[in-house]
């Protein structure tokens, strides 16, 4: 990033907004990139000498904001902060509960969920502690017998084995046996 530092007496903003806008464009058509040059204007701080001239300034103003790059593309939005439980060492009870509803949920909605699925439906990919908490939760609703465990290892699958909430795409049939005209 280039920083160019223009020290000078008092100056308005609308003549800085003119210096710094000369300064950019010049620094653009040499090639510069317009994200990556910054113009910072200051008060002087200290005594020139100039053409046979000692010149002392005395400026107590305080420093200026620098100007923006009108060009720059605005930044990213910083992400929202993630939510307290899932920073912490530990989850306290209600937390904890909280996720196991969430889970339960997540197991009514699709059905059947590996591990790696519930992370992504709790929103818990970031999270290094997700993978044993959640096998810790499964095998509580296993041993409630409201699920059951089928595969090994990564093929593991958490299977709900109540009544399951996905919608019907299409209308159930119902199939009747037509009468015979025969006998």
């Amino acid at each position: 990033m280039a920083v160019v530092v223009i020290e000078s007496p008092n100056l308005s903003a609308d003549q800085k907004s003119r210096i710094g806008e000369r300064v950019l464009t010049a620094l653009q058509q040499e090639g510069m990139a317009p994200g990556s040059i910054v113009v910072l204007f200051r008060p002087e701080r200290g005594d020139m000498y100039l053409d046979s001239l000692l010149v002392q300034t005395h400026s107590s103003a305080p420093v200026s904001i620098p100007v923006s790059v009108p060009r720059a593309p605005a930044p990213a939005p910083a992400p929202a902060p993630a939510p307290a439980f899932k920073t912490k060492a530990r989850r306290s009870k209600p937390e904890l509960e909280n996720m196991k509803k969430q889970l339960m949920s997540a197991l009514q909605d699709k059905g059947s969920l590996s591990s790696f699925e519930a992370q992504v439906a709790l929103d818990l990919k970031e999270c290094d502690w997700a993978p044993a908490t959640l096998r810790r939760l499964f095998t509580e609703l296993e041993e409630a017998r409201l699920i059951s465990k089928n595969g090994q290892k990564r093929g593991t699958r958490y299977v709900w084995k109540g009544i399951v909430n996905t919608p019907q795409s299409t209308p159930i049939v119902k199939l009747v046996k037509a009468e015979s005209e025969e006998g």
